[in-house]
């Protein structure tokens, strides 16, 4: 059952996400949200007290939806099925979840940072998901490469966010539709995969 201080909540996040999506940080705040969500300036500041509180849980919570579908990979049979399976599941996300998307790994880097979970300086948990796949395919001998996981990782990601990215931003509408989309990407982690073996 959903009580009406998480219904509160979601809204919030939801508003918060596509009010930065539409103007950016310089053009985002608590206000704002606080106007498109039907509260007073004041009420807002029950829930958070900075925008760049709100705009953390927005970056976690899509991480947190993101996370949720990385982890329905462990349930492929051997290392190189859950590298697939993660790439799948990347895609998946991308297309299901469009907006939040966008928000975590499409956004002005300079705007991102204050709020990113890697500002740390360390991995977020769903890139280290991916480091692990990489670890387990290297040791099982599915693939090959440098011994510094965390650089294969980087280039996988690199090519599976290049093509979920172009996807979401239009540039790949010559491929045809979702369907033949997916097809199209599955070819292209495949060939990856198989260079890397």
């Amino acid at each position: 059952m959903t009580i009406p201080g998480d219904q509160t909540r979601e809204k919030l996040l939801t508003l918060a996400r596509d009010l930065y999506l539409e103007k950016g940080l310089a053009g985002f705040s608590l206000r704002e949200v606080a106007r498109r969500a039907g509260l007073s300036a004041p009420a807002i500041y029950r829930h958070y007290d900075s925008k760049e509180a709100l705009l953390s849980e927005v970056c976690s919570e899509g991480f947190r939806i993101f996370a949720t579908y990385l982890m329905q990979a462990l349930d492929a049979s051997g290392p190189r099925q859950r590298m697939a399976a993660s790439a799948q599941q990347y895609l998946k996300f991308g297309l299901e979840h469009p907006r939040y998307y966008r928000f975590i790994f499409m956004g002005p880097e300079e705007d991102y940072r204050p709020f990113s979970p890697s500002r740390s300086g360390r991995p977020d948990h769903t890139f280290q998901f991916l480091v692990d796949r990489v670890r387990e395919c290297l040791d099982a001998e599915v693939i090959a490469g440098p011994p510094d996981t965390s650089e294969i990782a980087l280039r996988i990601w690199a090519h599976v966010h290049g093509l979920v990215s172009l996807r979401l931003s239009g540039h790949l509408h010559g491929v045809g539709t979702d369907a033949e989309f997916r097809r199209f990407y599955t070819r292209a982690c495949d060939e990856l995969l198989n260079g890397m073996a």
